[in-house]
């Protein structure tokens, strides 16, 4: 476990915070807000092929005991805010499927990286899928083409998926409360003996006046492992599901694994038990269907984040040629993969992208989601951190989310050894365990996206302001005619600006001119495909105009055009971030006659004074004058786009 000052501090001024949180509404007021929907579709491979789960398997698979689902629920609170929750049948979830299915979602309904959460059960007796995992198993290249084509037909699938419960968003009551099931135990030596985490996290969807149960979606920490064999099996976690949807017919139950990586079901290897653990689940998520639960209420806020984690050891090249003569199978195929890296970059890659995802439902609910086969120590400590409370506020940590790259130890496990904190490495195919310190990064990182979260989500549903872009028309604005312009679409209540020659953007068109002193502006971007600026947002500062630039000079310059005629690639604001296709960011700007200022996801990135300094803008962005918006050969798209006139104290002079 760890124990940090500064994450101490952090935690304590966010619990303080967290417990000064409004209320939930009463459940009538929350119901009408509210909207759900649910969807389904079936996984299971038409034709026999090969299962992961085990390296040591040996032939195809030779029938199903049942099938093998994907699910989903889409949830939209009263301002708009949507996400969508996706339960597989699958041993994990691969990243090249969530960047592929990811795209075609933002492209078609503007859903951003931290509005979708991808789960699996991790049973182990689905099919192989397109990751770095399958390369444990002895298959040949026939072998993998039929891997490759179930992949593409399961990404058509989880499209349509998410798509499916979009469409079917309508009014609903949802609420949740916490159950205990008792089955899993700590699988590393002495068996029985480590920590566990034996909560059941239940959420509830059901129809606007409370009555009928459409979904209910639940979650354990434990190894999907009761089952070895040949057949397609969503293992204890398909049995709970199939139990549930047949106490409540037409109910859709979707299940998410905990961080159960340290965790198995015990005893096992017998179909009865993987039933009789499914049914003890079942029966847990049934207590709290049949008592009284929160209502949620308010917002929903979510981010998400990758963050860069080191591997302890890279071994050289000359070492790897030396293993593929002489190791086993799966070290050949270790250092075979490994050896691709060295012909592509020159060098094993160091670190890799690990994606930490963070929602809060409301004031009462935080659901955190971490990638890899987490090991339980992280839902221990984030729970005790975040101040889990049963009866009050919830907090859930999905394992196995969005990314199953590898184990994820603590670093008690690390140093421990092992299985899990070290050999299982092989064959995921990296090139050794982690370095020591992932936990403080991960757990530093979860707790500050959760109280941006917490903050973000205790905003009243009505924000101060004139909301400049309806959602649904241009209204007060015009198509800018810089030459050879994309469209400006408006899509799914988003205003999209298409990849132009040059530049795509939209101008003030009001009677009323903009303001140009003591105002602060605020809206959602995203980058939606290109590499270059997605947003130049121009705006004037008494009869100066100036442009906060985002994104530009090949995709990561952040600043203001201009100063004292030094663009926003070369002057005291120029500052960089590695912005990612495909995901909101929370822009504030603010204008006032001392200073500009400007904030990004809540943190301030310039704040630049104006005694003394002289404001312009390029001269391509003229035509966005007096106030606009525009992209660089890049599709962008926006939302939530507000301005309001400063307060008499916000408009005081601070001393930094």
């Amino acid at each position: 476990m760890i124990h940090h000052r500064k994450v101490a501090t952090m935690v304590a001024l966010l619990l303080v915070f967290a417990h000064s949180l409004p209320a939930a509404e009463p459940a009538a007021k929350s119901r009408n807000a509210w909207q759900a929907g649910v969807s389904r579709v079936v996984i299971t491979p038409a034709e026999p092929m090969w299962m992961s789960g085990y390296g040591g398997r040996s032939k195809l698979a030779e029938g199903k005991v049942h099938d093998l689902w994907a699910k989903a629920v889409a949830l939209k609170d009263p301002t708009g805010k949507t996400v969508v929750f996706v339960s597989t049948d699958l041993i994990t979830v691969p990243i090249k499927m969530v960047d592929a299915v990811m795209a075609e979602i933002t492209r078609k309904h503007g859903i951003g990286r931290s509005e979708v959460m991808f789960t699996c059960s991790h049973t182990h007796c689905g099919p192989a899928v397109d990751d770095m995992l399958s390369y444990m198993l002895d298959m040949n290249d026939s072998d993998w083409r039929q891997v490759r084509s179930y992949q593409k037909t399961l990404n058509a699938n989880l499209v349509g998926l998410i798509s499916a419960a979009l469409k079917d968003l309508k009014p609903a009551a949802v609420s949740f409360g916490n159950g205990r099931c008792h089955f899993a135990a700590n699988r590393r030596a002495p068996k029985g003996i480590g920590p566990y985490d034996h909560d059941v996290p239940v959420l509830r969807i059901g129809s606007v006046d409370g009555k009928m149960l459409r979904a209910v979606v639940f979650g354990y920490a434990c190894h999907n492992t009761v089952m070895s064999y040949y057949k397609w099996s969503g293992d204890y976690a398909g049995f709970a599901q199939l139990y549930l949807e047949g106490r409540h017919p037409g109910v859709t139950a979707l299940f998410f694994a905990g961080c159960g990586a340290d965790q198995n079901p015990l005893p096992r290897r017998r179909e009865e038990l993987a039933k009789k653990y499914g049914r003890m689940l079942g029966v847990a998520v049934d207590r709290v269907l049949n008592s009284p639960t929160t209502p949620v209420s308010g917002r929903i806020a979510t981010r998400f984040e990758n963050i860069e984690l080191a591997f302890d050891n890279l071994p050289k090249k000359s070492e790897l040629l030396e293993v593929q003569k002489t190791g086993s199978r799966y070290k050949k195929a270790w250092a075979g993969n490994l050896l691709k890296q060295y012909d592509l970059y020159g060098r094993l890659l160091p670190t890799y992208p690990y994606p930490i995802q963070s929602w809060q439902i409301g004031p009462k609910l935080t659901w955190v989601a971490l990638g890899g086969e987490v090991v339980v120590d992280y839902a221990v400590s984030l729970k005790k951190l975040l101040g889990h409370h049963d009866t009050d506020r919830s907090v859930w940590v999905a394992g196995y989310s969005n990314d199953v790259m590898a184990y994820i130890a603590s670093e008690r496990v690390l140093e421990e050894g092992g299985y899990e904190g070290d050999t299982s490495m092989i064959y995921y195919q990296k090139p050794s365990k982690w370095r020591t310190g992932l936990e403080k990064q991960i757990i530093t990182t979860v707790v500050n996206l959760t109280a941006d979260n917490r903050t973000q989500a205790a905003r009243p549903p009505q924000l101060p302001g004139e909301l400049l872009f309806d959602g649904r028309t241009l209204t007060g604005w015009k198509k800018t005619k810089f030459g050879g312009e994309a469209e400006v679409v408006v899509r799914n209540g988003q205003l999209i600006l298409e990849t132009g020659a040059d530049m795509t953007g939209i101008t003030w068109n009001r009677d009323t001119p903009p303001p140009e002193w003591d105002y602060e502006v605020t809206l959602d971007v995203m980058r939606v495909e290109g590499h270059d600026f997605f947003c130049g947002l121009t705006f004037q500062a008494g009869k100066s105009p100036c442009s906060l630039i985002l994104g530009g000079w090949g995709g990561g310059v952040c600043g203001l055009s201009s100063i004292d005629g030094f663009d926003a690639s070369e002057n005291d604001t120029t500052g960089y971030h590695e912005f990612q296709n495909g995901r909101w960011y929370r822009v504030r700007l603010r204008v006032t006659r001392q200073q500009i200022t400007a904030w990004l996801d809540g943190k301030e990135i310039l704040d630049q004074p104006l005694k003394g300094r002289k404001l312009s803008i390029r001269g391509e962005v003229d035509l966005s004058r007096p106030f606009g918006l525009s992209t660089w050969q890049t599709t962008g798209a926006v939302r939530n786009l507000r301005l309001r006139k400063l307060t008499a104290k916000e408009i005081a002079p601070t001393k930094k």
